[in-house]
């Protein structure tokens, strides 16, 4: 009976650490429908705003998805069209810049190749894009 209950928690052990969790590695070409992008994106972001259009590269690795809790990891890189009311909602606790790291942007499917209409904001894990009068935003939150 010992034997039956140790490979039965050997088993329950080996599951549990073959369980990716919520790791992803997505682009949102992925998707049809932006709301397909947007309900795949709220899995991994906290907050909630309306997208005319959206594109992002997400990568995630679930620090708790194996047997011993590791760091989690994440790289968002977000390109989206949104309702001008909104913009200042994404910029909101950050600071202006005007010379952040822009290396992250082509990355994003369909991201601009032109940034000069864009206004920089950013904090230690956040840079935030915005070009009011397209109402485009380009955001990327890393961990460090």
């Amino acid at each position: 009976m010992k034997s039956f209950a140790l490979i039965a928690l050997m088993l329950t052990l080996t599951l549990i650490s073959c369980s990716k969790g919520k790791t992803t590695n997505t682009a949102s070409t992925t998707f049809s429908t932006v709301a397909e992008k947007q309900e795949f994106l709220e899995r991994y972001v906290k907050f909630r705003r309306a997208y005319e259009d959206l594109h992002y590269r997400l990568s995630f690795i679930d620090g708790d998805s194996g047997m011993v809790p590791g760091p989690t990891e994440w790289n968002i890189r977000l390109l989206a069209k949104v309702p001008a009311d909104q913009i200042d909602q994404w910029i909101d606790g950050l600071s202006a810049t005007k010379a952040p790291k822009l290396d992250w942007i082509p990355e994003i499917p369909n991201a601009p190749s032109d940034y000069s209409d864009f206004e920089w904001y950013q904090d230690d894990m956040r840079t935030v894009g915005v070009n009011r009068v397209n109402r485009i935003v380009l955001y990327w939150n890393h961990a460090s």
